[in-house]
């Protein structure tokens, strides 16, 4: 109970689902559940209060090769909810790797970055961690971010043109790699349309820029890219 005060604490939700495998949902889950409605503030802490609305889901099996799926229909339902909920509001959606079953939490792990949500993980209270225990899980999360950004806008995918570009030098064997020898590559485009669109791929940590005693380039920079573009370029094939 206390991994669930303390993501209470952190988050402060509006709205709270709790997922179960049905094999114990009548067990610690249906308890967290109860003591969120009554508002229990010296189990779940002052922010309990502040929860509109909670659920508890349950999972049939947490060892089917169905799972995963199962998981990822769920957490689609619970945006879809949380939508309804919200109105006009904009919802932010973050999802908990600890106390999960089996397959539930790899599941959870897959379905959050489909479903454009942020991952977290509750550590069990320690005096090392400094009172430090919900941890966002940043790669995933990362991945999640760039996923939303290039479904943001129809013409966002087009940056991924300019990594690919970076990538396919890399990968003919490319060891400096300037917006010049990017333009030329991908005539017509010009060398201020290459800067412009590097500039925004070192924002999203697509790529980066060379230094030269750890001092930032200014002019004639040279890019490569990160293993968070890579997968990336991956994920999004041509």
């Amino acid at each position: 109970m206390t991994n669930l005060e303390d993501t209470i604490e952190h988050y402060r939700p509006d709205y709270l689902f709790l997922i179960s495998c049905m094999h114990n949902i009548r067990d610690k889950p249906d308890f967290a559940r109860l003591e969120v409605e009554r508002k229990n503030a010296r189990v779940l802490g002052p922010n309990v209060k502040h929860i509109e609305y909670t659920k508890l889901i349950g999972i049939e099996d947490a060892w089917h090769h169905t799972t995963m799926m199962e998981v990822f229909k769920i957490l689609g339902e619970i945006k879809q909810e949380c939508e309804e909920l919200a109105g006009e509001d904009n919802c932010e959606y973050y999802v908990g790797l600890s106390d999960g079953t089996a397959l539930i939490t790899v599941g959870i792990s897959f379905a959050a970055v489909l479903h454009g949500m942020k991952t977290y993980f509750t550590r069990g209270r320690r005096s090392y961690y400094d009172e430090e225990y919900v941890i966002e899980v940043e790669n995933l999360n990362k991945i999640t971010e760039i996923k939303n950004w290039l479904e943001s806008k129809y013409n966002t995918k087009e940056n991924l043109k300019y990594l690919r570009a970076i990538i396919n030098l890399e990968d003919c064997g490319e060891s400096s790699i300037s917006s010049a020898k990017i333009a030329d590559m991908l005539e017509p485009y010009t060398q201020k349309a290459v800067d412009n669109a590097m500039n925004v791929l070192l924002k999203k940590g697509l790529i980066e820029k060379e230094k030269k005693e750890d001092q930032e380039v200014k002019r004639n920079r040279t890019f490569y890219s990160t293993d968070l573009g890579k997968l990336i370029i991956k994920l999004n094939p041509e």
